[in-house]
């Protein structure tokens, strides 16, 4: 079962920006972009083109048990900056 994957943006390996989805989950995905970790919908996941893909061998503990969560996701359609006034 496909539990995570690197996105590549960018013309080469060696330029541009990479972005990780991980399924801590069933139901759960997580899209980690530098230090900004938001929630995100599967159907936005499987639209996605991945760069490289990671397995788990069924049996293995879902992410989610392994860590400890600290406060919920962010959501992305917040932009995080402050209103303008």
């Amino acid at each position: 079962m496909t539990t995570n994957f690197v996105k590549h943006s960018g013309f080469r390996p060696t330029f541009g920006h990479y972005v990780c989805f991980i399924r801590s989950s069933p139901n759960m995905w997580h899209k980690m972009n530098d230090s900004r970790v938001t929630c995100v919908e599967e159907e936005a996941v499987l639209s996605q083109e991945a760069y490289i893909l990671l397995y788990a061998k069924q049996g293995i503990p879902w992410f989610s048990s392994a860590i400890e969560v600290q406060k919920p996701c962010a959501d992305p359609r917040i932009s995080g900056s402050s209103p303008k006034s």
